[in-house]
């Protein structure tokens, strides 16, 4: 597996990778809690999408989206961690992805 590249310092900003066939793609920030992340992207395919957090050995998803093409959503950190955007490509052929992130101050 090869490490994803890092966000932005903030986390925020235009991203864009392609997934070629059967595999991930995953960026991870640290959030606070209370803090917010907006998110919106396009993919070329169909692909399953997710943000997650570890716990020791568990894995807590508090957004998974399957087969889908595109998204766009705010999200809250209920409790401050290191979350993961993760899509993921099951198709054959490739599937290029283009969005953006941004972050919003704690409340």
């Amino acid at each position: 597996m090869v490490a994803a590249p890092a966000l932005a310092a903030d986390g925020a900003g235009p991203f864009s990778f392609t997934l070629s066939g059967k595999a991930f793609e995953e960026r991870c920030l640290k959030l606070a809690a209370g803090e917010s992340i907006s998110y919106s992207f396009r993919a070329t395919g169909s692909v399953d999408f997710n943000i997650h957090f570890h716990r020791g050995k568990e894995v807590f998803f508090p957004v998974k989206q399957s087969a889908i093409r595109e998204a766009s959503a705010r999200f809250r950190a209920e409790s401050a961690d290191d979350y993961c955007l993760m899509w993921e490509h099951k198709g054959s052929a490739s599937a290029t992805v283009d969005g953006t992130l941004e972050r919003s101050p704690t409340r």
